[in-house]
């Protein structure tokens, strides 16, 4: 029986708010409805095709904060630096000559009153960040007598550990999205305004926690409850993650399996895995409309992320081993639909193809 071939790409932009459909012929970068524990590049050879990942834990904040061998402590908008080398002596001193003498300081315009501090951020003794809700500053040299200034009045952060350092630059998550700007405060740069999940959108609290991890390439951006976030900062993908979690899932699509109001049927579907893949699951998830097959793809795997029952979900479902597998024939007849990928063991993902044809108007 005749119909075409559809090629399941696997995303590129990780999970987004607005993802992008999937057409025959499209070259374009397209994301992904929803995931857990994978990302663009798989981890049994680092290659850029696709595969399971395991999220890091986070790792404790040092604490106290301490900058050029002061210690910082913060309430409200005022600011205490301890003597130089001394973390308890905190008494002011009127003697100007002793340039090692604890200090008390805002971050503001002059004749203005500061914002609250949130976080601070200190860096090589150089430079000392300080971030509000909706403002950072960042101070030079000793906050005695060093110059500081306004990197931005727009842009603040979530939570005092919503931070992390990757080489001379910081990254850190605001109420608009993750950004980042060199330690010196020079060029700040959102990096997620157009497709952050919601997920990390309007946020807040101490105990979201942020590491750059050099092995991976990323931003782990760990929440109280799950998901947490990795962030991609190569390839600019958001892909959630839970360490509590054993399985990993990737729904890709949602593809259009015939023209408009005309229903599709899926022939068979085709998977290839990297040689020494673990086996994974693909199942077929349908919807009237793209919103609808997403919609239940997610649900689905939450579902089985909780343990709980998704057959309502799908439709067809079957294994695929490493390297190329046989053809299976699910005879799925639907509109739209997700491909579903799911495994307890480490993969990496090849190519997928499924043949469709024409199968009666949608009434």
């Amino acid at each position: 029986m005749a119909g075409d071939v559809v090629n399941v790409v696997f995303p590129k932009l990780g999970v987004v708010r607005r993802f992008v459909l999937r057409t025959e012929g499209s070259r374009a970068e397209y994301g992904c409805p929803w995931a857990y524990n994978v990302r663009l590049e798989d981890s049994l050879t680092n290659r850029l095709r696709g595969g399971s990942f395991v999220g890091a834990t986070p790792e404790a904040r040092p604490c106290p904060t301490v900058y050029r061998d002061r210690t910082l402590t913060f309430s409200e908008n005022a600011i205490t630096a301890s003597r130089v080398g001394d973390a308890v002596d905190t008494d002011m001193s009127s003697d100007v000559s002793d340039m090692m003498r604890p200090a008390m300081f805002q971050f503001s315009e002059a004749d203005q009153i500061a914002p609250d501090v949130v976080a601070l951020v200190p860096h090589k003794d150089q430079y000392l960040l300080c971030f509000s809700a909706t403002e950072t500053w960042v101070q030079q040299g000793d906050p005695l007598n060093g110059p500081r200034r306004r990197v931005s009045d727009q842009v603040g952060i979530v939570g005092k550990n919503a931070w992390c350092i990757a080489h001379d630059a910081v990254y850190f998550l605001s109420a608009r999205g993750l950004y980042v700007v060199g330690a010196d405060g020079s060029g700040l740069k959102p990096l997620s305004e157009d497709y952050i999940p919601e997920d990390l959108l309007a946020l807040a609290g101490n105990d979201i926690l942020l590491d750059y991890d050099h092995a991976t390439r990323g931003v782990s951006i760990h929440l109280p409850t799950a998901p947490s976030w990795f962030y991609d900062a190569e390839r600019g993908g958001f892909w959630p993650f839970n360490t509590g979690v054993a399985q990993s899932h990737v729904l890709l699509g949602p593809f259009r399996l015939s023209q408009d109001d005309y229903y599709g049927r899926i022939l068979d579907i085709h998977g290839n895995m990297a040689t020494g893949s673990a086996d994974v699951t693909w199942a077929i998830v349908p919807g009237k409309t793209a919103e609808e097959a997403a919609a239940n793809g997610k649900l689905a795997i939450e579902a089985a992320v909780a343990a709980n029952s998704f057959a309502a979900y799908i439709h067809r479902t079957g294994t695929w081993s490493a390297g190329r597998s046989h053809r299976s024939y699910p005879r799925t007849r639907a509109i739209w639909c997700c491909i579903w990928i799911s495994a307890t063991g480490t993969w990496a993902y090849e190519a997928v193809t499924l043949k469709r044809i024409e199968s009666g108007k949608w009434r």
